[in-house]
């Protein structure tokens, strides 16, 4: 029986390429039985084969090519191998855990996008409409001091670090809550709150922070949609009030306004679409 193959043979035989069996050789976690000092030919022993599949079911587990290299190097015992099998599927888990946030952030994000477009085809009527909304569970930060005239970037910035202190990101659906009242003009206007949504019965720790986790009622919502300018900003805040008091409308006095990003390149001018939305009782 044929004992020793080439390095060609010995990657076709376990799947793997020829350069990867030469990288291997140069880091010095696999090396041929014995190389042919007239050709330099690479030749493996047919019983390296068992440990060229440890290497490769390491690596598909996610295991370092350095943490491999110290495995093969080492005397490395049965119990060590457990040892280190249980800390690999912590790892693991841990990876598991951060890929499951991402799709419920992105089924999040594709849920919204579809909201979005909506939003769009409703702001082109230029009308007061009504729409259901969905109960939302959101990260808010108390705020006083801004208007529409005052970028909240800071405020933003504030519910961005608690989401990826703990490997979650935020997403592009920012919101302000403000008191439904007669406003002389914009300048009058102040947020209580800014907040961004998070998925439902995520658990956050907030101990220690101005922030707090609240939820947004599911309902019917009085709605107006715009092209976000804080010059226009007061006439389509009017037309939304002014309808609701001719109408006799009862509501919880609250406004929630959305803004959402029409482009996505920060080499271009902002574009923003707002939603100002208002709970009916």
């Amino acid at each position: 029986m044929k004992q020793h193959y080439s390095i060609g043979e010995t990657a076709r035989l376990n799947n793997i390429s020829i350069q990867t069996l030469r990288y291997y050789d140069k880091i010095g976690i696999f090396k041929p039985s014995y190389t042919d000092e007239n050709n330099g030919y690479r030749y493996y022993h047919v019983k390296q084969f068992f440990y060229l599949d440890i290497i490769k079911y390491l690596k598909y587990i996610g295991t370092p090519l350095e943490e491999i290299k110290h495995i093969i190097s080492s005397n490395c015992t049965p119990e060590h191998m457990q040892s280190f099998l249980e800390e690999q599927e912590g790892v693991i888990e841990q990876e598991m855990e951060k890929l499951e946030r991402a799709r419920r952030l992105l089924q999040r994000r594709k849920k919204q996008l579809n909201e979005q477009l909506d939003i769009c085809s409703k702001k082109e009527e230029e009308l007061i409409y009504v729409r259901h909304i969905e109960e939302q569970t959101i990260l808010k930060v108390e705020t006083h001091q801004i208007t529409p005239h005052n970028p909240p970037d800071l405020c933003i910035r504030k519910l961005a670090d608690v989401l990826e202190e703990r490997g979650d990101m935020v997403d592009n659906y920012y919101g302000f809550i403000y008191d439904l009242a007669s406003y002389n003009d914009s300048h009058d206007i102040y947020f209580n709150s800014i907040y961004t949504t998070i998925c439902k019965g995520e658990k956050i720790n907030i101990e220690g922070e101005d922030i707090t986790l609240d939820t947004i009622p599911t309902g019917e919502y009085v709605c107006i949609a715009f092209d976000w300018s804080t010059q226009h900003y007061y006439e389509y805040y009017q037309k939304l009030y002014q309808y609701i008091e001719s109408h006799g409308i009862q509501t919880d006095r609250k406004v929630y306004q959305i803004s959402l990003p029409i482009n996505y390149s920060s080499l271009r001018e902002e574009q923003f679409l707002t939603e100002l939305r208002v709970l009916k009782k």
